[in-house]
């Protein structure tokens, strides 16, 4: 007997998995199309992810203003409801506002639940709480194993996992048998309210922060604010149960730019809609192009944008000066940054709060992100060869800096406790940190200090060779799945199917998300999770379907 194409699995259910299910739903609607979908996700939200989970700290914050959280409405919604900002009762409100990650959950799992509550009664969705660690491919289709127990068969399994479990870097690893080995704390920054727990335990000693990333600053708020701390004016009042210092580090010491203060601010970043349609024929051109060759389009449309958008905001700037930045950035990506991390924070706080013109690094950082919706749409239809795929991730995790700032307040905060020595930022690689029974010696600037404690907040890259997770490693294995290039994930089509390192797609099976890394691009977006790869993925389902003359079973 041939395979159920109608019965169909998500495996991992986080946003992007919400995403797939809600396309699903669409056009099986649409079609009066019968299904039987199954969603596995372990969690106790399922539709939220870790990231975003209900049950996360709140000194967690988005990377976004409400204003700009812009999902496509959720099925069966009447028009302008729906929305995060209705969900919260903020419609109208404050568009500004900064939220916790966790109220963001909150929402997707209300939106599921809602969801389960409307769907027709020729589509079923059952949500099984286990974590699937196998798949074996038969000729009925694919069978899901978890705890023991198979599930299916499946005509369609989508993998969308997030985050799944990674081989720690050499570093780490002998970090981790070093902290074990004088029993030293070494944790990872999440789940936060464990770090908030286990940090009660750590008032006057020396935290090392590895990594100054969104995810660095995240854990300088839990280390403060989540240990009772609270911020009066440019003043940080302590509550005595913060660590004596806190050192994050990085290969530069510096930490992310701030978004633009306010939406009128933001509104300077616009491009024109010439300088979008540019844009968008430079990308696909540039996505033809021999590799090596592919970004020296797009830089030219980001280097026009960027003097207008410069010498708008009354800087002084030559097009040779632009052209110069961009070409190294290309080069080496995130290497152009020459002051000390307080004065970098500063200036990147004044540009953000319109207080003095945006910098070139600046201003290509906020196009770019304007231009990301229009990136991922073209890029993640095309089929890219691996060098090509390389040289835009490259520059896109380059960009990240100032595309991916944080809150301009979160800057704030962090200035001050730079400023009144609470945070001492440092540059420092394996060559400047020695492991000694008490702990990791930094050695930075001509100075030293000795951390007791070690926060691991750089979070795992998404390529597929390094992954650990036994449903991926098996799957690895048993396709002979070959990454798309060094340090990328997985080679997939356009509507998300895995293909196999001889080239052929393999059937019923895709993968979306942080594994598909250079086949798709600016995964680690919640936009993105909501964006066109999850609809052309259930319209392929919709497409494969038999005749509907028969319910699944």
């Amino acid at each position: 007997m041939g395979r159920d194409r109608r019965r169909v699995a998500i495996v991992g259910f986080g946003p992007r998995g919400l995403a797939a299910l809600e396309a699903l739903v669409r056009r099986a609607s649409g079609a009066g199309a019968a299904l039987a979908v199954d969603v596995f996700e372990p969690s106790s939200w399922p539709a939220s992810g870790p990231s975003f989970s209900p049950g996360e700290s709140e000194t967690c914050l988005l990377n976004l203003p409400v204003r700009s959280i812009d999902l496509p409405p959720p099925p069966f919604a009447r028009e302008g409801e729906g929305s995060f900002a209705d969900w919260m009762g903020l419609t109208g409100g404050d568009g500004e506002a900064y939220l916790p990650r966790a109220r963001l959950g909150a929402y997707l799992n209300a939106r599921f639940e809602t969801l389960l509550a409307q769907l027709p009664s020729h589509i079923t969705v059952t949500r099984r709480a286990v974590r699937v660690t196998e798949a074996r491919r038969g000729g009925e289709g694919w069978h899901l194993y978890a705890q023991g127990v198979a599930h299916g068969p499946f005509g369609h399994v989508l993998l969308s996992l997030g985050q799944p479990e990674t081989a720690s870097d050499d570093q780490l690893c002998r970090w981790q048998d070093h902290a074990d080995r004088h029993s030293l704390p070494l944790r990872p920054a999440y789940p936060g309210k464990g770090l908030i727990d286990a940090a009660e335990d750590w008032a006057g000693r020396v935290v090392g922060i590895r990594g100054m990333a969104l995810s660095a600053l995240d854990v300088v708020r839990m280390l403060t604010l989540g240990l009772g701390g609270r911020f009066a004016g440019s003043s940080y009042i302590a509550s005595g149960r913060e660590p004596a210092r806190i050192v994050p580090f990085s290969l530069d010491g510096h930490a992310p730019a701030p978004k633009p203060l306010n939406a009128k601010l933001d509104a300077r970043f616009d491009p024109s809609q010439e300088e979008s349609a540019a844009f968008e024929e430079a990308l696909r051109a540039g996505l033809s192009e021999q590799p090596g060759s592919g970004l020296e389009p797009v830089r030219g449309v980001l280097e026009s944008a960027a003097l207008r958008v410069i010498r708008a905001g009354g800087g002084a700037v030559q097009s040779d000066e632009v052209r110069a930045w961009l070409e190294l950035e290309s080069e080496r990506p995130g290497s152009q940054e020459q002051r000390g991390t307080l004065d970098a924070l500063r200036a990147g706080i004044s540009q953000a709060e319109g207080r003095e013109p945006p910098a070139v690094g600046y201003t290509i950082g906020q196009l770019w992100r304007k231009w990301q919706p229009l990136l991922r749409r073209v890029f993640d239809s095309a089929s890219v060869s691996a060098a090509t795929a390389q040289e835009f991730v490259s520059f896109d995790d380059g960009l990240k800096r100032y595309s991916y700032g944080a809150p301009v307040e979160t800057a704030r905060q962090l200035r001050i406790l730079i400023e009144t020595g609470l945070v001492d930022p440092r540059a420092a690689d394996d060559p400047d940190i020695t492991l000694t029974p008490q702990g990791w010696k930094l050695h930075s600037g001509g100075h030293t200090v000795t951390a007791s404690v070690m926060i691991d907040a750089v979070l795992p890259q998404p390529a597929l060779a390094p992954v650990t997770e036994p449903l991926v490693a098996g799957l690895r294995q048993d396709l002979s799945l070959k990454p798309l290039g060094d340090g990328l994930g997985a080679r997939c089509a356009p509507d998300a199917a895995l293909i196999a390192a001889d080239g052929v797609r393999v059937a019923g099976l895709a993968l979306v998300g942080r594994l598909a890394n250079g086949s798709a691009i600016a995964t680690d977006s919640i936009h993105d999770c909501f964006g066109s790869i999850p609809d052309r993925w259930a319209q392929s389902v919709l497409s494969a379907l038999p005749d509907q003359g028969a319910s699944p079973s």
